[in-house]
């Protein structure tokens, strides 16, 4: 007995060792900073002044803390912390634009029943607030737009409720969001959508409460924009004729509807409406042909969304198509890092053509000012299944699908880069982050150690959310497509610093070729991470 135990643990030992020994980068400087004062917050965003400096802005329930740091030297050169807000207030967005910083946040006036919303500038240059201002306030309750993380934390944390969008140069900002439906019934609701515009510096250009021209039943509401002249857009789904419009809503807050001529019978997770360097609109959307029902091997089954391409279509503001085109996943696509049963299996469905790629997710949308497009989606998807003898619900970030197209709709690449992490905590240190600089874009996950040495065309083993990892960098060449994979560091021991807790949106880039990612080191301190890509 005491020698299988000893074998035993030589056996441990050796394959400890062996994932000490993993081959890191050489393409990437790592340091860490001396450690400061921990900030806890909901709610915690990351800027770079574009002066070698950095800025966090934290939101602890009604208290904001603002942080400044040397980008340099990573250390912390000031603190701010405020109280000075109006009661129930809750963070909606905080946006760079230019080279000035906003705080955007809503205060719900609990005896009237409706939200203010406010914006407040950050002095970048020292840290700090300047006054607030008064946008707008809605005439009643407003609903829930979305979640920072796509679902809802506990007891509803992370809810959006204004979404913020901008035109192709920033020079005009939407604030968007709708009211509580007087009645239940979808079938007598229709819509009422605040729409807001305003300049650069938020002064207000046109705004109100627009009312929809069909009940909730008749339509789904899709997509929103906004243009540099300042008009704004949605997409509409008219369920009734199976067809999509575009709606324009004046300034005197009537609706002007347009019927596009795109295939209705589509199945769309999510459209992405945005305005072209040219003044028209382009929408970009994953779709599918249908759902799919999986079913365990317990019997339980879950709808998932059969993706098999990519729509992107040009209009101009009355919803004339301009360009149209279908980005269809190629059957090597799809069996890229798959099983050999799975290749079987979709080879069958190409040929009924129901090949996809399940539950991909659009995750950014980045439009460069030469015209082109970057489109990223990532598989995500819930399941309920058995761990051990307990039905839990499991969290599911798998592959990603980068697809990079020109200002003429030109389809220049499409890669797939492959993953796969699983959780029961919600997304916790899942997911992507995704940095767009001059000539790439980076791909930044936390991966499972055993993947740390695998060449970047093999299938990685699953990575468990909660179970230290390595954080890895897919470098996409932005001319080419191609791709090299970058074992950055163990995030058990960053050069002999020890990340307790890991979460991708905490990564950010300060410089061209240059990310920080704040960590907690226990003990009440924070520390910073810094990437710098030697080449």
């Amino acid at each position: 007995m005491n020698r299988l135990k000893l074998l035993l643990a030589l056996l441990l030992t050796i394959q400890f060792a062996s994932f000490g020994q993993v081959n890191l980068s050489k393409d990437f400087k790592v340091t860490v900073s001396e450690p400061f004062q921990v900030i806890d917050g909901a709610s915690k965003e990351y800027f770079s002044d574009g002066k070698g400096n950095a800025i966090s802005v934290k939101t602890d329930a009604e208290k904001v803390f603002i942080q400044r740091f040397n980008a340099s030297t990573m250390k912390e050169v000031s603190r701010k912390t405020y109280e000075d807000f109006p009661p129930y207030n809750k963070v909606q967005r905080v946006m760079k634009v230019g080279d000035k910083l906003y705080y955007i946040f809503s205060s719900f006036n609990k005896k009237a029943k409706v939200e203010d919303l406010y914006v407040r500038e950050i002095n970048m240059a020292d840290g700090t607030f300047l006054s607030p201002k008064l946008l707008f306030s809605t005439s009643s309750e407003v609903t829930v737009s979305s979640y920072v993380d796509g679902m809802p934390g506990m007891f509803g944390a992370g809810a959006i409720r204004f979404e913020v969008l901008t035109s192709f140069d920033n020079s005009k900002i939407m604030l968007r969001y709708r009211t509580k439906p007087e009645t239940k019934k979808d079938s007598k609701s229709f819509d009422i959508i605040g729409f807001y515009v305003f300049d650069a510096a938020f002064n207000k250009q046109w705004g109100g409460e627009a009312k929809m021209p069909y009940t909730e039943k008749q339509m789904n509401n899709l997509a929103y924009a906004v243009s540099k002249d300042g008009k704004a857009f949605m997409l509409a789904a008219i369920n009734e004729t199976k067809e999509f419009q575009l709606l324009t809503i004046n300034k005197d807050l009537s609706v002007t509807p347009h019927k596009i001529d795109i295939d209705g019978k589509l199945f769309f997770q999510e459209f992405k409406l945005r305005e072209a360097a040219d003044g028209n609109i382009t929408c970009t959307g994953f779709y599918a042909n249908g759902m799919d029902v999986t079913v365990n091997w317990t019997g339980a089954g879950a709808l998932s969304f059969n993706t098999n391409g990519i729509l992107h279509f040009k209009m101009d503001q009355n919803g004339k198509i301009l360009e149209k085109h279908d980005y269809e996943f190629p059957i090597e696509l799809i069996n890229q890092f798959e099983s050999g049963r799975a290749q079987a299996k979709n080879a069958k469905r190409e040929g009924e053509g129901k090949a996809g790629i399940n539950d991909v997710k659009m995750t950014n949308l980045v439009q460069a000012e030469d015209g082109s497009t970057v489109i990223v989606g990532e598989q995500q998807y819930i399941r309920n299944e058995f761990v051990g003898t307990r039905q839990t619900t499991v969290y599911y970030y798998a592959d990603v699908i980068v697809t990079k197209i020109d200002a003429k709709g030109k389809l220049l690449w499409m890669k797939k880069l492959p993953k796969t992490q699983v959780g029961t905590l919600g997304k916790g240190g899942m997911g992507i982050r995704f940095i767009k600089s001059k000539d790439a874009e980076y791909v930044l996950f936390l991966d499972n150690i055993k993947n740390a040495d695998i060449g970047k065309d093999e299938a990685p083993a699953k990575h468990q959310d909660g179970r230290g990892g390595f954080l890895t960098a897919f470098k996409i060449n932005d001319a080419t497509g191609n791709y090299e994979r970058h074992p950055l560091f163990n995030i058990e021991n960053i050069n002999g610093v020890e990340a307790f807790q890991f979460k991708t949106p905490r990564i950010f880039d300060s410089a061209d070729k240059t990310f920080l990612l704040e960590i907690y080191l226990k003990g009440k301190q924070d520390g910073m991470v810094k990437m710098e890509l030697l080449k």
